[in-house]
């Protein structure tokens, strides 16, 4: 009985632990995405390869992982809330409506995801303003200096 009480717990952490792990893997490129999408004036002109490689060069290989930390702030209870909701949702939709096969997991997903990004968005919000900053042009000194500027304007 002692292992279930903490079940909801390692859920939460397992799900963390996995979404850091897969978003640091992918943050290089998620830091491309950005710079490409919103058009910074300085890699604008350049294709997604190009501007891997003009990163390192202009801000050093951590440029690459530029606003990886928010994510990580963002990542951690994203995924245990999502990974965690998903089992709750699902007991909750067996239980209550009936359901139970792949409509009843698409549906428990759906729910979960929704309310993780819920939960979730204003640290992703910031985790892409200080993922655009390019190296001495800083808006934003860090997380929190990023939330008051944005609080406050």
């Amino acid at each position: 009985a002692a292992r279930r009480d903490f079940y909801w717990l390692r859920s939460f952490i397992a799900g963390g632990v996995a979404g850091c792990c897969a978003k640091t893997t992918t943050a290089p490129l998620d830091r491309v995405k950005i710079l490409l999408q919103a058009h910074n004036h300085h890699y604008k002109h350049l294709g997604v390869f190009s501007t891997l490689c003009a990163v390192p060069k202009k801000e050093g290989y951590l440029g690459l992982y530029k606003g990886n930390g928010a994510m990580m702030i963002r990542i951690f209870p994203y995924g245990a809330i999502q990974f965690m909701a998903f089992d709750q949702y699902k007991k909750v939709i067996k239980k209550q409506l009936g359901i139970s096969g792949h409509v009843h997991r698409l549906m428990a997903g759906s729910m979960a995801g929704i309310t993780a990004v819920i939960c979730t968005y204003p640290l992703d919000m910031v985790r892409v303003r200080l993922a655009f900053q390019v190296k001495g042009e800083h808006k934003y000194m860090g997380i929190i200096h990023a939330f008051k500027m944005i609080y406050t304007k």
